[in-house]
């Protein structure tokens, strides 16, 4: 019997190990085992829900500075780029949000922009996620320049159990969207350099703030193209910018 307790104990172990390493890093991991006391068997899976939630809790940091008014989403979520066309805004919005996850990013337009929708799944041995982030960007014309916004927002159905609860957030926090606005600025030639996840991870951990719920979206654990290469930037800008999307021309 001890030596039951002692193998079900080493198995707790190794998978709380396992759990820890997906929360800090990538992840999406499925993890099989079978008790050795099956009498048992219920407490332990309790007692190992609980232990799982407290490592995530101890692990994941202060909450990040959110939006919650308007002056935070104009400071946030706006940018204005002078001198640019509407459409090469809206291609390097629609370059970042599909280089966090190509195979998972469906692009739906309209005159002023897109509302990108990117799938996720996560299992985490007793619990699992499936929902949708949805990304609004529009471009609009202003005196001298063009006003860019970005509207960030998930929803999904969460398992645990016996139960499955539906949920619906808003995926306001400040680094995500500065991270967003770098990447884009990138793209058009704005700023040398491309902001890698483990940088701007490191930068938030500094903050005292969790990476997964501060860069969620970008650089979370479910995006597929956190390490990959960045893209090509755009060439600079032509003097006139155009002022009509092309699907209009002509008309």
């Amino acid at each position: 019997m001890e030596l039951k307790k002692a193998a079900l104990s080493l198995a707790h172990q190794r998978i709380i190990t396992d759990i820890r390493k997906a929360i800090t890093r990538k992840v999406i991991a499925k993890y099989r085992f079978v008790y050795i006391d099956h009498e048992k068997q219920k407490d332990n899976l309790m007692r190992l829900k609980y232990i799982v939630f407290a490592l995530s809790l101890s692990s994941c940091g202060s909450a990040p500075h959110t939006i919650t008014d308007r002056d935070d989403f104009l400071a946030e979520a706006t940018r204005r780029y002078k001198g640019e066309d509407r459409e090469r805004v809206i291609r390097a919005a629609e370059t970042v949000i599909k280089h966090s996850d190509p195979a998972d990013v469906e692009i739906r337009y309209t005159a002023s922009g897109f509302t990108a929708l990117r799938k996720y799944f996560i299992y985490a041995v007793f619990a699992s996620a499936s929902g949708r982030e949805k990304w609004e960007f529009t471009v609009e014309d202003a005196p001298g320049a063009k006003v860019a916004s970005i509207s960030i927002s998930e929803a999904g159905t969460s398992t645990g159990g016996y139960a499955a609860t539906p949920y619906e957030n808003t995926m306001n926090a400040f680094p995500l969207y500065r991270l967003f606005w770098k990447r884009v600025d990138y793209m058009l030639g704005l700023r040398p350099d491309w902001a890698y996840c483990t940088h701007e991870e490191t930068a938030v951990r500094a903050a005292g703030q969790s990476p997964a719920s501060a860069l969620s979206g970008l650089c979370g654990p479910t995006s597929e193209g956190r390490d990959a290469p960045p893209p090509q930037p755009f060439a600079p800008a032509t003097a006139t910018p155009a002022t009509r999307a092309p699907a209009l021309a002509g008309r």
